[in-house]
């Protein structure tokens, strides 16, 4: 009787121990890069670089971190994040909003698992970072640059979103209430895109499905013209023949941003800071006071273009404390 009783103890602690053992998660972290994969100049090889350091300051290796393509089908990205979902990495980081549909369905159904996607503020559920940009920001510094760089005093926006065309104006106005700005609705015909460049020094361009913008301005306003480009959002931007009317660039940094998912899996937590507390959208949202967004100019920015850039930089900084 005896010697039953501590078989049946020996085994209920075996079966605590295993029980115990199998609810302890292992920290796991998986990117799925979007379209193009390693090598496309944009957000997948910003990640990459970010992941590559976090790696080695975290001495991560397989299996314990796993990247894995996709060729864009909605049918592709689900199979591969439901694979990382069941293979159990507790991080998936997916790159782009051509991901959201899918980290949103795939999240509901592996609710113990954690997904981050990149450049994204829209989907509302607390096993969902949206590692989200201040673009406002972004628009600010670059109408502050262009305002502080042009010589005809008329400037241009080109592209189609109505929140950064008026923060682009606040930064013109922050330099120069002399400054006029052109709004170049792109995508637009050809024809009345160069009709626009035609009234201005420098362009501000959110364009980033092709590089139309840039081709245009290079083939027939290459000395007249000089643009702001946004990184790693327009690929482009940094080819070696763009460098001639390329002004500067807006960046988006995703070292910290996937520093900062990599270290907080590796303890088992997850950044949900609240993005929109009506819409239950949490996340992280990179600014100039977290080095989310920088500013890189070029050779062709003046004296007073760098002393006005790092005015509006230290002032935004002081405004967000």
């Amino acid at each position: 009787m005896k010697l039953r009783a501590l078989v049946l103890a020996i085994s209920l602690v075996v079966t605590s121990v295993l029980t115990a053992n199998a609810d302890e998660r292992v920290p796991k972290v998986a990117v799925a890069y979007d379209i193009g994969f390693l090598g496309d100049n944009s957000f997948n090889d910003a990640v990459n670089i970010a992941l590559t350091q976090a790696k080695k300051k975290y001495n991560l290796v397989e299996p314990f971190v796993r990247e894995v393509p996709t060729n864009g089908t909605a049918v592709d990205r689900l199979t591969r994040l439901r694979f990382l979902a069941k293979s159990g990495y507790t991080l998936i980081i997916a790159v782009g909003p051509g991901y959201r549909e899918t980290v949103r369905r795939v999240s509901m159904e592996y609710t113990e698992t954690h997904f981050a996607l990149i450049n994204d503020r829209v989907l509302g559920q607390l096993n969902i970072s949206n590692i989200a940009f201040n673009e406002a920001q972004g628009a600010y510094l670059a109408g502050v640059v262009a305002a502080a760089q042009s010589r005809r005093k008329v400037v241009g926006f080109i592209g189609s979103e109505p929140e950064l065309l008026a923060s682009f104006k606040s930064g013109v106005r922050s330099v120069s209430s002399k400054v006029k700005v052109v709004n170049i609705p792109f995508p637009d015909e050809i024809s009345a895109l160069k009709l626009a460049l035609n009234k201005v020094d420098v362009g501000y361009s959110t364009w980033d499905g092709d590089s139309t913008v840039l081709t245009t301005v290079l083939d027939d306003f290459a000395k007249k013209v000089t643009l702001i480009l946004e990184t790693p959002d327009q690929y482009f931007a940094r080819l070696p023949g763009a460098q001639s009317v390329v002004l500067a660039t807006i960046n988006k940094s995703m070292q910290k941003p996937i520093d900062e998912l990599v270290e907080a899996a590796l303890s088992d937590q997850s950044l949900i800071d609240v993005l929109d507390e009506s819409a239950g959208i949490y996340g992280r949202e990179y600014s100039v006071k977290n080095s989310g967004i920088s500013v890189r100019l070029s050779t062709q920015a003046t004296r007073t273009t760098r002393s006005q850039l790092a005015k509006a930089i230290a002032q935004l900084k002081k405004n967000s404390n």
